[in-house]
């Protein structure tokens, strides 16, 4: 049976230098979308050396009121984010999850954003909820730690707020007596050395087997040790590009143990919903 499409009248299909020119308009586009999820005004900060092990970094962005960019694109990256929102007198705290996916949030215009990001599966010392039941979603709270968005407001500055929250994080971690364990060492490592993104290298890394790394990871971070590999992996070819922008493709693939060029492109797009070139070609432009 003729399983082909059926079509009705006369279509004119595009000659081959017209094809080459609508996927240049469609590359054109797809970067320029991308382009605008960099547009907030982005500062970041490090957390103190007493928390490495646990706070990845702190945040704040803001948007502007007449700009164009109003919906954020969230990129799996393994990580818990506790946001405070400000705009104007109004305020609220956001616990955002573990995502498996790409995920649009809208974001409001005038808006101030403060955000603490936690290490992968550290969040579960510092957050009521199991990572499972935050994965792949936010959820507004009344305050993180007992601290509300408007005693955050007070603190004028970003690096006042970040210290503020940094205070309540140690506070919390010194109550617990928490440590990073076999496993939390692991991940640091991997992402530390840019290798060994399979399960069974972490499972040797903990001296437990594959199966146990299954339920482990999947207890501390809501996610699969598989999936939260190859976002890490994707993760850390994100940062490369943003530190240095010109590096080859090829050579990227290769430093990060993927087979080819065209393994990362799939990995990332998967992940991202778009291509490194693309990605890298956002960057580029925004810097300029």
């Amino acid at each position: 049976m003729d399983r082909r499409p059926r079509f009705y009248g006369v279509v004119q299909l595009p000659s081959d230098d017209e094809a080459v020119q609508n996927e240049r308009s469609m590359e054109a586009k797809r970067i320029a979308r991308l382009e605008h999820h960099t547009a907030p005004a982005l500062h970041e900060l490090a957390p103190p050396a007493s928390l490495s092990s646990f706070i990845d970094r702190f945040w704040r962005a803001s948007v502007p009121e007449n700009g164009p960019f109003h919906e954020f694109v969230i990129i799996p990256d393994g990580c818990v984010d506790v946001v405070y929102e400000h705009i104007g007198t109004q305020a609220r705290c956001i616990i955002f999850g573990t995502y498996s996916e790409t995920r649009p949030f809208r974001i409001n215009p005038d808006a101030t954003y403060l955000g603490i990001r936690f290490r992968p599966g550290m969040a579960r010392h510092l957050v009521d909820l199991s990572p499972g039941e935050l994965a792949d979603r936010h959820l507004e709270v009344p305050s993180f730690l007992g601290l509300g968005p408007e005693q955050v407001a007070e603190a004028a500055t970003f690096p006042a707020q970040s210290e503020l929250l940094a205070q309540v994080v140690a506070r919390a971690l010194h109550h617990q007596n928490a440590a990073p364990t076999a496993l939390d060492r692991a991940i640091e490592y991997v992402q530390q050395t840019r290798s060994m993104w399979h399960v069974t290298g972490l499972a040797d890394l903990c001296g437990i087997s594959q199966r146990q790394m299954e339920r482990r990871v999947k207890a501390v971070t809501g996610l699969s040790p598989k999936l939260l590999m190859r976002i890490l992996r994707v993760q850390t070819a994100i940062s490369t590009m943003q530190t240095a922008p010109e590096i080859r493709l090829i050579e990227l693939a290769g430093d990060l143990g993927y087979s080819d060029q065209a393994h990362m492109n799939r990995e990332f797009r998967l992940l991202t919903g778009h291509t490194p070139f693309e990605y890298r070609t956002a960057l580029i432009q925004h810097a300029r």
